[in-house]
């Protein structure tokens, strides 16, 4: 019965996530077509391709519910959300205000591929452990990701209401605003959902052995590499360590500066 369970789950899972996939590549297109491509962007399709690759080798192991965790926690980290990041950049360059609010309204959509692809990944996990609550959220990567998937939902709760608050008043959308919490909120999480997939990579580290109620204890071995699926699934530390530095380098060309806005029409 548990096995038909898990089954069902993991169709499920895949289908949904990879609807969210389907739909976040579908968006990052119409941002792509949009032209004024930077820095950012790059880190973008890098991020497309790293998750590509890292989806293949992790699935060419098999699929099981486990499996589904990395692929989609990585792929709403390290692809949609950084082009959401760049969408939302290039709209300075955007001369036309017509413009400017679609890349802001792919930068909205592209955010929701992305909770989406991570809500699953979250959901993944939690029904393949099957254990009680108190027993969930006990590693340093799942703290991580906590933090970060908390970030990311209170920053895009904040951004659609910012954008919807007007339409609440019987006027239309706010889609060109300016909010340095956001911006800053929006950093904030991005740089935990890096850390939550380098964490995930790098070790497994246990510090609630007893689960929650029991003893905090943070192993002397600590900061040790190993003991991860990532290392079992790609036979050797050179590889996993190879994707760390691959999303280090999606993190640092994300969050490069770029040029400011063009002189603007129309507005």
């Amino acid at each position: 019965e548990k096995a038909t369970m898990a089954a069902g789950a993991e169709q499920m899972v895949s289908y949904i996530g990879g609807g969210a996939v389907a739909v976040g590549m579908c968006l990052h297109g119409l941002s792509l077509l949009r032209g004024n491509a930077n820095v950012n962007t790059m880190a973008s399709l890098l991020g497309g391709c790293v998750c590509l690759v890292f989806s293949l080798l992790a699935l060419s192991k098999g699929s099981n519910l486990f499996v589904w965790h990395p692929i989609f926690m990585s792929t709403g980290a390290i692809y949609f959300t950084v082009a959401a990041i760049d969408t939302v950049k290039r709209r300075n360059a955007a001369a036309d205000v017509k413009d400017r609010k679609s890349m802001v309204q792919l930068h909205w959509f592209l955010m929701d591929a992305a909770a989406v692809c991570m809500g699953v990944g979250i959901w993944a996990i939690y029904t393949k452990k099957q254990q009680p609550l108190a027993k969930h959220f006990t590693t340093i990567h799942s703290w991580v990701g906590l933090g970060a998937l908390a970030m990311f939902s209170l920053n895009l709760i904040g951004g659609a209401s910012t954008a919807l608050g007007p339409v609440l008043q019987g006027r239309g959308l706010k889609l060109l605003w300016k909010d340095t919490l956001h911006r800053y909120g929006g950093g904030i999480a991005f740089t935990l959902c890096v850390a939550a997939v380098l964490s995930g990579l790098y070790n497994r580290v246990v510090v609630l052995p007893d689960g929650w109620g029991g003893k905090l204890d943070l192993p002397e071995n600590w900061t040790e590499y190993g003991g991860t699926w990532s290392y079992k699934a790609f036979g050797d530390q050179l590889t996993v360590f190879a994707f760390m530095a691959a999303c280090a380098l999606v993190y640092v060309l994300a969050i490069f500066p770029v040029s400011k806005r063009l002189k603007s029409h129309g507005e």
